[in-house]
């Protein structure tokens, strides 16, 4: 059904060039009609769904299957009567649609042959894949011509030329599809991980040392796009941001002055940038980046877009701005293509709205209905809802594992966080040793001081003061870990948890005896 979905969405935010489109799509009234319709407000999503509406009680939800396939092919045949010059496209995607539609224009001329009209539209049409850097059609452009002057008119000057050019754009070609390669490899396994892995570093050192020889030969979008996404993770996987900085800085430079408009690139390192300002505590001029630009880079509902709305989340966040986090957290989760994202957007976003429960059920968030909500808030069910993160040991596990100790303290569920004690201490000894996740364990070696200091405040305070220390060693901004981790920083976060705790020492009797304070 994503697939319906996504079909149906594309084809109502773009103006179509026949009047009465729909009645060529489907009959009014019909069951296909009522299908499209359904998904179209939002009434539809799921295979269930479709069925309750379409079908009702009527026994044929089993033709389902057949209907969305019929409806998949008329809507791609629909494709074609959408009119892209009144959309919001960027230059460069007009022209990648245009070149395209004229590229096949001179192959079904080629095939019935028209050659000449042929050659003339492709001769015409290689000055336009050239300007917007669409090297694999400006290879088969080039490709073709050679052939032409070579067998059909023997011009020995044209031949020659569009013989270099061929030889040129081939190895641009394989440039790109390396850089691609490479990045594409570096990426994989990151995805649904936000560890930051020993190995990451020096995988990246040595893409980057096999690429760079190769951006001198060319300023093609895709090698220096992929190149320099490379060179740049060699700095943010180490911690070094303020690099990082300057490499992304340098990257929204040479796009920009591209010829055309350069969409992705921009938005991928105003992106970065955001994250190293992040990460280098330089919150106003991250806060002044997204409000000039967000607007601007970012198509609303797009994959990049939430990933934007994250990281000016996690700014409200360290902040502590948490009413405009809120804010942001709950427009994203409620906005209609959220439930189409992939399943790491999905759970990051849960995630963050568990943290917000929690700011909610201490007291530093007041809003209306803010009781209600947190009263509906289920840690367990909550759990449930992550699975992929809850395998990433070294990543996003790790303020999933936090949040289950803060809810039990915040709860006052004392017995429940001593029995999680020993298995959290198992957990930080196997999987919290190394230098990425330090910070990490060392808060939450703070948080296993609370049950050592019987929930006592001050008790709690003297016990973990030398972990404090060692967090403070260690700032956020060079520390080796993915800025997602650390949604709250670790030290605003332990005083919020330091002032929830009582000034009684807690004192666990018998089970049978229950507890107290004293």
């Amino acid at each position: 059904m994503q697939d319906l979905v996504e079909l149906v969405t594309l084809l109502n935010g773009q103006r179509v060039k026949a009047s009465g489109w729909r009645s060529i799509l489907f009959e009014a009234n019909s069951l296909m009609e009522k299908l499209y319709n359904g998904i179209a407000c939002g009434k539809v999503a799921t295979d269930e769904d479709a069925r309750r509406l379409v079908y009702k009680s009527n026994g044929e939800y089993t033709r389902l299957p057949s209907l969305k396939n019929k409806l998949k092919e008329r809507l791609l045949n629909a494709l074609f009567v959408v009119d892209i010059n009144h959309s919001s496209l960027t230059d460069r995607q007009l022209a990648y649609y245009d070149c395209h539609k004229k590229w096949s224009m001179a192959m079904i001329l080629l095939s019935r042959n028209a050659k000449y009209t042929a050659i003339d539209l492709l001769e015409h049409l290689l000055k336009y894949t050239i300007k917007f850097d669409f090297t694999d059609l400006t290879l088969e452009i080039v490709r073709l011509l050679r052939l032409h002057y070579s067998t059909i008119e023997g011009n020995a000057k044209k031949y020659n030329y569009y013989k270099s050019q061929y030889q040129y754009y081939q190895v641009v070609w394989a440039a790109e599809n390396e850089a691609e390669e490479l990045y594409t490899d570096l990426s994989i396994y990151h995805v649904n991980s936000k560890s930051t892995r020993e190995l990451t570093r020096d995988q990246a050192e040595k893409y980057f040392e096999r690429l760079q020889p190769k951006l001198k030969i060319s300023e093609s979008f895709k090698l220096q796009l992929c190149a320099r996404i490379i060179q740049l993770t060699i700095y943010t996987s180490s911690g070094d941001y303020l690099t990082a900085a300057g490499l992304s800085e340098a990257a929204i430079e040479f796009f920009s002055k591209k010829p055309y408009h350069s969409g992705i690139p921009l938005q991928v390192f105003y992106y970065q940038l955001m994250v190293c300002y992040l990460q280098l505590g330089e919150y106003e001029k991250g806060k002044m980046l997204f409000e000039k630009f967000s607007n601007v880079y970012f198509d609303e509902g797009s994959f990049n877009w939430y990933k934007f709305q994250e990281l000016f989340f996690l700014f409200g966040m360290h902040t502590g701005n948490y009413t405009d986090a809120l804010r942001v957290c709950e427009a994203t989760i409620q906005h209609a293509k959220f439930a189409q994202q992939p399943d790491h957007i999905t759970e990051s976003w849960r995630i963050y709205e568990a943290y917000l429960h929690y700011l909610l059920h201490v007291g530093l968030i007041t809003q209306t209905g803010a009781a209600e909500k947190t009263e509906k808030f289920k840690i367990a069910r909550f759990l449930n809802d992550i699975p992929v993160f809850s395998q990433d040991r070294r990543g996003m596990h790790i303020p999933v594992l936090i949040l289950q100790i803060l809810f039990m303290i915040s709860g006052k569920d004392y017995e429940k966080a001593i029995d999680r004690v020993e298995a959290i201490e198992k957990y930080c000894s196997r999987y919290l040793k190394r230098n990425d996740t330090f910070r990490s364990n060392c808060f939450i070696k703070m948080l296993l001081q609370i049950p050592e200091g019987s929930f006592h405040r001050e008790a709690v305070t003297r016990k973990a003061e030398k972990y404090v220390e060692m967090l403070k060693s260690a700032p956020a901004e060079i520390a080796n870990q993915s800025h997602e981790i650390e949604i709250i920083p670790y030290e605003k976060l332990w005083e919020i948890v330091i002032e929830n705790l009582p000034k009684q020492v807690y004192k666990p009797r018998r089970q049978s005896q229950g507890s107290c304070f004293v």
